[in-house]
């Protein structure tokens, strides 16, 4: 059981060397473009990415783990999991905030905090040392704090959305083009309901959608589109 970890009678922990596949940081956006201001302003220790649903959070922090972050990372998607459930993952049967900052500061993991909504909610799990990343739509008063707001178009976004949607599969194309006239958060059912398709076909081509970056996912079976992408598929429809 190389890769179980356990707590022993005296808190330590030993660690084998993998992140639990769904613990791993998720590839951003392939075609992300802007926020070199914010890439460059995150620093080691904790930095507090906050702003509106849909504004990019996320996709910044992936980018920044994915170009600039060191050693190994965790993700944690606290609209999902809660920290047992993550060091359930890890083979520690607790729900201990200290064993999970443990597991951190023992592994150097440069940890991304995903959807938080509270700083009571963040606090516990904050190692001592080391580089976190959260997301949230408010200020938490944690650490550095950068406001993320509407993403603007310098020229460049235009041409990479024209170039997703042309690689797009048929269904994914119509899809991508009728739900852009959905409400702001919409599930599956509602999706499916505009496509005159059955839920299951449905479900796929939003997963596609989101792997290619045109929806994201903002909870369980839940998704929206950032308002320019939003436009864009409008502008089509259209």
């Amino acid at each position: 059981m190389s890769d179980v970890l356990a707590v022993q009678a005296t808190g330590s922990i030993r660690a084998g060397n993998d992140v639990p596949p769904r613990f791993r940081p998720p590839a951003p956006p392939r075609h992300f473009v802007g926020r070199d201001a914010e890439l460059a302003s995150i620093r080691p220790g904790v930095t507090v990415l906050h702003g509106d649903a849909g504004a990019g959070k996320t996709a910044l922090a992936l980018k920044w783990l994915r170009d600039r972050g060191s050693g190994s990372r965790l993700y944690v998607d606290l609209a999902a999991h809660d920290v047992g459930r993550v060091l359930r993952a890890f083979g520690l049967p607790t729900d201990d905030p200290a064993v999970f900052r443990a597991l951190v500061a023992r592994r150097q993991f440069t940890l991304l905090l995903d959807n938080a909504d509270s700083a009571e909610q963040v606090t516990p799990l904050l190692p001592a040392s080391g580089t976190v990343l959260v997301t949230s739509r408010v200020p938490l008063g944690l650490g550095q704090e950068i406001r993320v707001g509407p993403l603007t178009d310098d020229g460049r976004l235009g041409p990479l959305l024209d170039r997703s949607y042309v690689e797009l599969p048929e269904r994914q194309a119509r899809l991508y083009r009728l739900c852009a006239w959905a409400p702001d958060a919409f599930g599956v059912p509602v999706a499916a309901a505009i496509a005159g398709e059955p839920e299951c076909d449905v479900e796929d081509a939003l997963d596609d959608l989101v792997e290619k970056a045109l929806l994201t996912e903002v909870g369980d079976d839940a998704f929206r589109f950032h308002d320019l992408v939003r436009a864009h598929a409008r502008a089509i429809a259209e």
